[in-house]
């Protein structure tokens, strides 16, 4: 029995838990860490009741004996990680804030004249009204849906970010991304005419955000303590919600202008430009990413970046406590191999966790975000709606207005709640809105319905969907692979994200699909499926460490057997270590 006490691997923590055969006490004694010893404990009691023996004889394991140990340290003493965290997260919610400021202007300025002028076919034609002739321009369905194939382009720049973020590090990746955003931006300003010379330009750029989509949300989640994970990491939701109110806001303001002004167009791409040089130069007042240095073997500097994000001194009983975390589960995960593989995340340990986060990103992708956001003005204009262009606006700030409710709902309530909640009502608006103009007509109370209904999922959105889907995913990967790993969520994200954005031209359009708010029901459908697809296969991440996570998917536990409940019972030892915040990342 001895021998085989010894030979438990760690990564059977959670079978254990869920094994009554087994005593705690057995795998208590010498084998386990301390926050482990726990973990397994709260696990089991969960699943099969406290023992009163147990409880009124604890045992106090080797590591709570020893000086210095973390459960001597004093509450009153740690210092605070709020400001730390806070301007870290802010700085990654810029990055979210760019890439979506990006995908809100690409749709707008499609109904645009200038724009229609610039890069359509025109043609003399008689006013109805006044009768003179007019100069009247259109865009093909084909140059329309084309604006999507920026999201290949964001697939390839996320699948690219694997590699600039595993040798250059999370900030060097980021750096990449805000130049070739720079660089694509400032060949549009100077493609008047040429719509090839536009989309080749549009495609450098999207390369970019597709740097700033992967990188971003991976340097945050290595960065920011588990208890404040879904806080912080929530600010990147507003981010991108902010992002996605700026260009409305911008290209409701240059529609003012001039039909013949080509700044009309060009303003929001315009400003794009000092946005990357802020970003690029502003994100080298952060720490690299400790788990970076840990993954490349620069253990002291990864010390030094945990000391000035933990505010802890680098040699402290914590910082080193937390460096030996990283350091068993990165020799856990390479047993027996010399290197890290990109093909590493669909070998048979990880797929799981590969296509569960990239499950997380399509489903955002596809139940109706790529046709809100960039096609509201477009649809709106279809449907009768004399300003399109305000309307974007409002809509805009109904997903802002969620995405400040989004960060406490996904850290308090739980990512799965928030995910199949926000998927819920989202698919019964996207109902409502089509059978309102089945049941009415085009009257305009039916208009006014339709706006009302497509606030309502804005708001849900971004309270809900957003926030949970962009942190979830990332926190699906194992330590050592969690680069790749989010790479290739990236990539499926940005190919799901062109099929969403392309195929709705065509289904608004007259002379196609001719749906117009009929293009309800078809999401409403795809919601329905996604949302069942979530609550079979997504786990609950919420208040866990990364560490921690690693071991609910090595255990093999359902997805719908986890709960917030559950974490927050298991983490209960590394509460207190900084004062208000727990230990690890």
């Amino acid at each position: 029995m001895q021998d085989q006490r010894h030979r438990l691997p760690s990564d059977n923590l959670f079978q254990a838990a869920y094994i009554p055969l087994i005593s705690v006490d057995l795998l208590t004694d010498h084998v386990l860490p301390e926050e482990n010893q726990h973990f397994l404990t709260s696990l089991q009691s969960n699943t099969m009741g406290s023992d009163p023996k147990s409880e009124a004889k604890p045992k106090a394991s080797l590591r709570e004996l020893r000086p210095g140990s973390r459960k001597q340290s004093s509450k009153q003493d740690a210092p605070s990680t709020t400001g730390s965290m806070l301007r870290l997260s802010l700085w990654v919610s810029f990055a979210a804030w760019i890439a979506n400021f990006d995908n809100g202007y690409s749709g707008t300025v499609l109904i645009m004249p200038s724009y229609k002028r610039t890069f359509g076919s025109c043609e003399q034609v008689i006013d109805p009204e006044t009768y003179a002739n007019i100069e009247h321009c259109t865009l093909t369905p084909l140059q329309e849906s084309l604006i999507s194939l920026n999201y290949l382009f964001i697939a390839l720049g996320g699948g690219l970010a694997g590699l600039t973020g595993q040798y250059c590090g999370r900030r060097g990746s980021i750096q990449v991304g805000c130049m070739l955003a720079i660089i694509g931006a400032a060949g549009m300003l100077g493609t008047s005419g040429s719509f090839l010379y536009y989309m080749v330009c549009r495609c450098i750029s999207a390369v970019g955000i597709g740097h700033l989509l992967a990188s971003g949300v991976t340097y945050g989640s290595e960065c920011i303590v588990p208890s404040k994970r879904g806080l912080s990491l929530g600010l990147y939701n507003v981010g991108l919600a902010m992002g996605n109110v700026a260009s409305s806001a911008v290209c409701a303001g240059s529609a003012r202008l001039e039909a013949a002004n080509n700044w009309q167009w060009k303003t929001p791409i315009l400003c794009q430009i000092p946005l990357g040089l802020i970003l690029g130069a502003g994100i080298l007042m952060l720490p690299e990413s400790p788990r970076w240095f840990m993954g490349h073997g620069r253990e002291e500097e990864a010390r030094q970046s945990f000391g000035v994000l933990y505010c802890q001194d680098p040699h402290s009983s914590v910082v080193s406590a937390q460096i030996e975390d990283i350091r068993s589960h990165l020799a856990s995960e390479r047993a027996g191999k010399k290197t890290v593989s990109v093909f590493d995340i669909y070998r048979k340990k990880h797929i799981r966790r590969t296509m569960t986060s990239a499950l997380v990103m399509i489903g955002m992708a596809i139940t109706g975000i790529q046709f809100v956001v960039p096609y509201t003005a477009l649809f709106l204009k279809g449907v009768g709606m004399s300003d399109p262009y305000l309307i974007n606006v409002i809509i805009g700030l109904c997903v802002l207005a969620g995405s400040f409710l989004g960060p406490f709902i996904v850290e308090y309530g739980g990512r799965r709640p928030a995910t199949l909640s926000g998927y819920a009502i989202m698919a019964m608006c996207m109902l409502i809105l089509s059978s309102v103009n089945t049941i009415v007509g085009s009257y305009t109370s039916a208009r006014i319905a339709m706006i009302v209904v497509l606030c309502m999922w804005a708001f849900v959105f971004g309270a809900t969907i957003a926030p949970s889907a962009g942190l979830t995913s990332v926190e699906m990967h194992s330590v050592s692979l969690r680069t790749f790993g989010q790479a290739n969520t990236t990539v499926l994200y940005g190919i799901f994200s062109f099929g969403a954005t392309f195929w709705t031209p065509y289904m608004l359009s007259p002379n196609h699909g001719d749906m117009g708010a009929s293009v309800g029901y078809f999401y409403a459908g795809v919601t329905v499926v996604v949302t069942i697809l979530v609550f079979l296969l997504v786990p609950e991440t919420a208040q866990l460490t990364l560490e921690q996570i690693d071991e609910v998917f090595n255990s093999g536990i359902m997805a719908w057997r986890t709960s917030v409940s559950k974490n927050k019972t298991a983490i209960l030892p590394r509460k207190g270590d900084f004062g208000d915040e727990s230990t690890a990342v």
